[in-house]
């Protein structure tokens, strides 16, 4: 007891040592993340555990590791926070609150709060679904084309219709929806519009926008296209329906949606001034050069209401550099902004990664690829620096950030002991999570491991170094195949004869190229009964229970399955077959 008492005293004193307070110097808005340094007691710890995620597993060797270090004063305010949604769900930090528990004394951790409940998050780059289907669990009506119109809404705003930009990240498009609440109003009443000759993924912006200037010659523009013979030939309404309408036959002159859009926006125009023409015309600069226009603009429309984007001026950051310098003089005082990571400043602030870790080049690959895919959205786990300025953890994002070629949010936290450090090998590398939606699912690994099989064999970019997919892409598998979530039942039966993501994927390859036949060959190779002396189903049981024995890999056991199958497809023999032995 006394050495307990001891401990605990050495803790306290410690972290009264280290204490301080985070100065968030941008991204205060009450809808944003909210971060403070917490002393967590033992009591706390046991609260803050009942809010945990149903999924999340303990890891004995972190929480022994984490205890010791608290037992012995050695933990150090290291900037990696215990996450907490806006719910009050515990997202991350359960094997601390574990240790904490175990070791008997408090700790000091950052605490990050009103982090979004319905995704999980890239915390250590892990994700699921797409941003739609966040949108769906939410229970947000209309999902694909929320989306769609916050895609091309975002592109309009950034100048970048020309230019083929990728989707925007989750975390810019879930700022943009929470800022902009007229926008699901917008699209329902889109969805309900008359004017179905107008594509919904170019009628829903228009009529967004459009209502932002004026709602009357919105809908008189809307109305026109839906009711032309209503209204004067001249009537731009009228006359972009007369466009439509010759254009649609053929797919080589049909209007493709930027197109159309630009053409629409021009003819808004003309219903705001009154000033009609004849035809409307627009020449793709990217496309003629010489000839061609910038993206036309809607007259009055002023932009999305997007908090933290429109003041990334040079101005602004350079304000923000000062506040930062200024703060960082203070002791015990950890300034934190929320940064727009851009490739070049991911290269500037890697020119301060001194004496840090290898770099892992699978791991950038694989964080570079969500990036690319607009998986990435901010998770509250910040890049960090110490008081001298050097790096400290962060330097797999920042290379995927150079990579990718993007820029991605992320937290950056400044003024960290030195000593911080060390503390981040001890910290538990996370398995694949495929999401709330799986969280009452028992057979997640069995299921991860038949998609990365998937991925390996069919979707793999060619020359990359990375031997697995993300998280967010093996989910999206999952997603796009649900006969392999199906077939799981036969992976687990089979379980004799191999792994059985193994099974599981080999059945879903014979299925697909031959589900008749599949299914006579999945069956018979199940069953085991009635075959003929010296089938190949016969010898591929006992072949398989072999190569089970002799704990082959993976890609063995599949080629073995899948050789018998082609040797089966190719002659059949179903006579034979239905000879009873």
């Amino acid at each position: 007891m006394a050495r307990a008492n001891g401990a605990a005293r050495r803790t306290k004193a410690a972290a009264h040592m280290q204490s301080g307070r985070i100065v968030q110097v941008q991204g205060q808005n009450p809808d944003g993340p909210a971060f403070s340094i917490e002393l967590v007691t033992p009591e706390g710890a046991t609260e803050l555990l009942q809010r945990k995620r149903p999924s999340a597993a303990e890891n004995p060797n972190a929480i022994n590791a984490y205890a010791e270090a608290m037992r012995e004063g050695r933990w150090i305010l290291n900037g990696m926070p215990i996450i907490l949604s806006r719910t009050g769900v515990l997202l991350d930090g359960v094997q601390r609150l574990r240790a904490c528990i175990k070791a008997g004394v408090p700790f000091l951790t950052v605490l990050a709060q009103n982090i979004p409940d319905d995704v999980l998050h890239t915390i250590d780059q892990q994700r699921r679904r797409s941003f739609a289907g966040v949108l769906e669990a939410r229970g947000v009506p209309h999902a694909h084309a929320l989306q769609s119109a916050l895609v091309k809404l975002i592109r309009y705003d950034d100048g970048k219709m020309l230019r083929g930009a990728g989707t925007a990240s989750w975390s810019r498009m879930d700022r943009v929806l929470r800022a902009n609440p007229d926008l699901e109003q917008a699209v329902k009443m889109s969805l309900e519009s008359e004017a179905t000759a107008l594509s919904e993924a170019v009628r829903t912006p228009l009529l967004f926008m459009g209502f932002r200037v004026d709602r009357a010659a919105t809908r008189r523009f809307l109305d026109a296209i839906a009711w032309p013979e209503r209204y004067s030939p001249m009537e731009p309404g009228a006359r972009i329906r007369d466009l439509i309408d010759i254009t649609r036959g053929d797919p080589a002159t049909r209007l493709k949606p930027v197109m159309l859009f630009a053409l629409c926006i021009k003819a808004l125009n003309a219903t705001f001034t009154g000033e009609h023409q004849r035809s409307y015309t627009w020449i793709d600069k990217t496309a003629n050069p010489t000839k061609g226009e910038e993206f036309p603009a809607l007259l009055g429309y002023s932009g999305l209401n997007d908090p933290g984007h429109a003041d990334d001026t040079e101005e602004t950051a350079r304000k923000l550099r000062e506040a930062v310098e200024r703060l960082a003089q203070e002791e015990n005082v950890y300034p934190l902004v929320l940064e727009s990571i851009s490739p070049q400043l991911a290269e500037a602030y890697l020119g301060h990664n001194t004496r840090n870790r290898k770099i892992v080049a699978a791991h950038v690959d694989a964080i570079a690829r969500d990036i690319r895919a607009g998986n990435w959205m901010m998770n509250a786990q910040p890049i960090c620096f110490s008081r001298s300025g050097r790096l400290l953890n962060g330097q797999h994002r920042l290379s995927a950030v150079i990579q990718a070629g993007e820029a991605i949010e992320v937290p950056v936290m400044r003024n960290l002991p030195e000593e911080a450090y060390d503390t981040y090998d001890i910290h538990a590398k996370k398995g694949p999570q495929l999401g709330a939606a799986f969280d009452s699912f028992g057979d997640k690994p069995l299921i991860a491991a038949a998609a990365v099989l998937l991925w390996k064999h069919e979707l793999k970019p060619a020359g990359t170094r990375n031997a697995k997919p993300t998280p967010a892409e093996v989910m999206r598998i999952v997603e796009q195949h649900p006969r392999l979530l199906e077939l799981r039942t036969f992976g687990r039966k089979m379980i004799e004869f191999g792994r059985g993501s193994v099974l599981t994927y080999a059945a879903y390859c014979i299925e697909r190229e031959d589900p008749e036949l599949g299914r006579i060959f999945l069956e018979r190779f199940e069953s085991g009964a009635d075959l003929p002396r010296g089938h190949l189903l016969l010898e591929l049981r006992r072949r398989m229970q072999v190569l089970r024995r002799e704990r082959t890999s993976q890609e063995e056991q599949l080629r073995e399955l899948l050789s018998a199958w082609a040797r089966f497809k190719e002659k059949p023999d179903l006579e034979r077959l239905n000879t009873p032995a």
